[in-house]
């Protein structure tokens, strides 16, 4: 029923943030966007892994696996940042 209802007001052009399903659910898709492609959690993941191998407690061929993964990550978590922020920045330019 809930979703009809907000398809309904939808229809109308009526949106009440915070009982819009729609806009639940896109601020649980942007939470769980932050949590994942974090750029910051990821470069901490860098230097935990050079600190475990300087350590000795990995080996090199370990290292420069999992630094190469953390890295390719980083660099999809940073181009996801820069597209993220650029659609919000149109979308209030739009208002």
């Amino acid at each position: 029923m809930f979703i009809i209802d907000d398809l309904l007001l939808r229809g109308l052009g009526i949106s009440i943030p915070g009982l819009d399903l729609i806009w639940t659910l896109e601020q649980i898709k942007d939470f769980a966007y932050r949590e994942l492609y974090n750029p910051d959690k990821i470069k901490n993941k860098i230097k935990e892994n050079r600190l475990i191998f300087e350590f000795g407690e990995i080996t090199t061929d370990e290292y420069e696996k999992t630094n190469a993964k953390l890295l390719q990550e980083l660099k999809l978590a940073e181009r996801g940042a820069e597209m993220n922020l650029s659609v919000r920045t149109d979308i209030l330019g739009a208002r």
